[in-house]
């Protein structure tokens, strides 16, 4: 009852802090200017109001102050010699459309992310204001924004960002990062010039996403306030201090030409939300300036009369090397490979690390800013990921909340009438007891197990006169990439598997009557399911699934694709399945991506792999190009959007840097190394790529659905040679790529392959 009553407590909290900052958007949006020439759509104001009103005051203060200088987007988006430049029109709206790709930082063990653009830009709060690095040399100052030669990648894999500008004959870097059991973040500037250079830390009242709201500015000591928060801590007293607000010229302007101001000592009031403040240290060659943003988001208190006095700077003094080697460690255990693609293996050290700040204690998230909130689908995909990637503590705790998330009628609450949450959620219960074993986790959710599986019953058993959805889920919300409210093969796939499901773990328990009831109700669903696909294939002419009973061969099929992978209620090589992979090779698809043409309009990170989960699963050597794909289109610190522009290759749709993306990225390595098939069997190597003939891979401690596996991969003297343990007699190994015909139970071995037959081309 305690966790119940903190659920709702922090359920309505949450709906307080989103009302607050709506009101923010609208009380400034007026005071940007009177040369506006629109207001917020009546209309729009119920749904996304805050993306609305954000959008909307972005697009006015642009068009005031073309001048300032704006994020790494921004500039593109109004730039006419940019490819990325969007004509505005009379739409009243900018938002980032072209290139929403950022990557995450924080601790392993909070609950708290920041996030950095592709040139160093720091948000620290969501919808929050941002911390920019600007470069004065003798030549001029260097805005990162405005600069193509900026780069950007991680060290040494891990989640600390090295944004680099040449200044010179050298380079000026900037890191951020968070050291471990610490909610502050750190951003440090290097001079790694022969000269000397100043950099100005500069509070920008804008983020990824378009402009945030910064209504009051102080300082007390080192101790930068904004709206009565601590937002900035800085290395003792700068050397200039520039403020401004809307109404006067950009802080840039002000540090370019040698404005000197008195740091503030009173509270500074913009009445717009636009107040910025640029901090300028002189820094000799090798020297660096060093400064710290606290994660957790306190509420505002810009109406108080007094300054906080006497706030302690905590600036950490772990520099990014240090912090890499922490995450280097916490990273040892679990399934660990080593695979003959060096961005391929940094790829997935980097991501095994973001899975662990996308997971939030009792809670994970697919995305550290936009999405920064949970729903049962994506923690579907990400739980499974963790789990097979041996992370099974994280995703116990996010399991044992599940109870707190349902509602007394058995629903799984993710969002109104989005039907597939409870098939995600039983799944995601049985996929994970599957990996582990973990007998205690579904003796906790036995009850909402009961009640979860009851609910898909009767929301499927409500009569319908068309026999096309008769027994299937009532039209809902579903995936939104799948398209408008409507009727969902998507949803009754879940919805069937969470029955199936639920009855294998009723049986685990011994809970033999209900699990007798899921059985039974899974029958009817999946005997529901075949009759609606039978008229949809008499009624399109092809076998086929579209995405619903009422829809055509659009896009959102590819959703109907999970009855294959990940839920294995139809096979691969079933005509329904390889069907619609057919038709989504054949028109949804750009190259080796699939281009979601439905509410995402770009090629989808996740959705193309999906369709390569499919042809993984018969072995086909296309999967692996689609996971080529995958890697090339990664930003250098080896994030993705969820979508991603066709031209540009920058983020156009969602969270710029999207947990389920990574997460199916993690399942899909995994799977092409160790997988489980068909008939109590593991499929090693389900394909070989023709690069990699010649090198050695090695997989140790890959949990499995059969305990655990370890292998190794070597060449010599012209052959192939496996050698293997594991810990089940029970299952078979195989090893597709190397033989069609090659299966053994033994618990330990090696086995020699002819290289002539090992791989395939890809």
């Amino acid at each position: 009852m305690k966790g119940w009553r903190s659920f709702l407590v922090r359920r309505v909290l949450a709906r307080l802090r989103v009302g607050e900052d709506i009101l923010r958007h609208l009380s400034t949006f007026q005071r940007l200017g009177e040369s506006l020439e629109a207001t917020p759509p009546g209309e729009m104001v119920p749904v996304g109001m805050r993306t609305v009103l954000r959008a909307v005051r972005t697009r006015g203060a642009v068009q005031i102050r073309p001048g300032w200088v704006w994020p790494y987007w921004l500039e593109r988006q109004i730039d006419p010699a940019s490819p990325a430049f969007i004509p505005r029109g009379h739409l009243p709206f900018m938002t980032n459309l072209t290139n929403r790709n950022w990557t995450m930082v924080g601790a392993a063990d909070s609950e708290w992310e920041g996030i950095v653009d592709p040139r160093g830009l720091f948000t620290a709060w969501f919808d929050g204001w941002s911390l920019d690095w600007w470069v004065g040399t003798p030549d001029g100052w260097r805005f990162p924004s405005r600069e193509d030669s900026v780069s950007q990648g991680l060290v040494d894999d891990m989640p600390v960002v090295r944004t680099v500008m040449p200044v010179g004959s050298g380079r000026v870097e900037q890191f951020v990062y968070c050291p471990q059991t610490s909610d502050t973040a750190v951003v440090a500037v290097r001079n790694r010039t022969g000269e000397a250079v100043d950099v100005a830390l500069a509070v920008r009242p804008y983020n990824p996403e378009g402009l945030a709201v910064i209504e009051s500015l102080a300082l007390s000591d080192s101790t930068v306030l904004l709206d009565g928060r601590p937002a900035l801590f800085l290395p003792g007293t700068p050397e200039r201090t520039v403020v401004s607000t809307f109404r006067q010229s950009d802080s840039a302007e002000g540090v370019a030409s040698g404005l000197d101001e008195r740091p503030p000592t009173n509270l500074i009031r913009d009445r717009s939300g636009m107040i910025q403040a640029a901090f300028v240290y002189s820094l000799a060659p090798g020297e660096e300036v060093r400064c710290a943003v606290p994660l957790p988001h306190e509420r505002r208190h810009e109406g108080r009369r007094r300054l906080p006095k006497h706030l302690k700077t905590q600036i950490p003094a772990d520099s990014p090397a240090e912090v890499a080697a922490g995450w280097k460690r916490s990273l040892s255990e679990g399934m660990q490979v080593s695979v003959p693609d060096d961005r391929l293996q940094s790829a997935v050290d980097a991501n095994r690390a973001y899975m662990k700040l996308f997971f939030d204690g009792d809670s994970i998230t697919p995305g550290p800013y936009t999405y920064h909130r949970f729903w049962f689908r994506d923690a579907a995909y990400q739980l499974a990921a963790m789990a097979r990637w041996g992370f099974a503590e994280e995703a116990a705790s996010v399991l044992r909340s599940f109870g707190h998330r349902q509602q007394r009628d058995g629903f799984f609450y993710s969002q109104w009438r989005e039907w597939d949450s409870n098939g995600a959620a039983l799944w995601t219960i049985a996929e994970y007891y599957r990996l582990t074993g973990d007998r205690d986790i579904i003796v906790l959710l036995r009850p909402f197990i009961i009640k979860g599986s009851r609910w898909i019953v009767e929301m499927c058993d409500e009569p319908n006169d068309d026999p096309a959805v008769r027994g299937l889920f009532p039209p809902g919300v579903s995936a939104e990439h799948l398209g408008p409210f409507d009727y969902y093969y998507w949803d009754d796939f879940w919805g069937w598997k969470g029955l199936v499901d639920a009855a294998f773990l009723l049986r685990e328990l011994g809970e033999h009557e209900h699990a007798e009831f899921a059985e039974a109700g899974a029958r009817r669903l999946g005997g529901s399911i075949s009759s609606s696909l039978k008229l949809a294939a008499e009624r399109l002419g092809e076998a086929a699934i579209p995405a619903g009973p009422t829809r055509g061969f659009d896009a959102a099929m590819v959703g109907s694709l999970a009855a294959c992978y990940p839920l294995n209620l139809l096979d691969a090589s079933d005509p329904r399945i390889s069907r619609t992979a057919d038709l989504i090779r054949e028109r949804f698809c750009i190259g080796d991506a699939f281009f979601q043409q439905i509410s995402h309009t770009g090629l989808g990170t996740y959705l193309t792999l999906q369709l390569a989960f499919v042809e993984l699963e018969s072995n086909d050597p296309r999967a692996w190009q689609r996971l080529r794909w995958l890697l090339d289109s990664a930003t250098p610190t080896f994030t993705w959007p969820e979508a991603i522009h066709p031209l540009l290759g920058g983020g156009c749709m969602g969270d710029g840097h999207h947990g389920w993306a990574a997460a199916d990225f993690l399942s899909f390595v995994r799977n092409m190394l160790v997988r489980e098939s068909a008939g109590q069997e593991l499929a090693i190597l389900s394909v070989l790529p023709e690069e990699w003939k010649g090198r050695d891979i090695k997989v140790d401690n890959a949990p499995t659905q059969f305990g655990t596996l370890s292998y190794s991969l070597s060449w010599h003297e012209g052959r192939a040679v496996l050698e293997w343990e594991k810990s089940s007699e029970a299952v078979a190994l195989t090893a597709p790529s190397l033989s069609g015909s090659w299966r053994t139970h033994e618990m330990a071995g090696s086995m020699n392959f002819d290289t002539a037959k090992a791989g395939v081309r890809a």
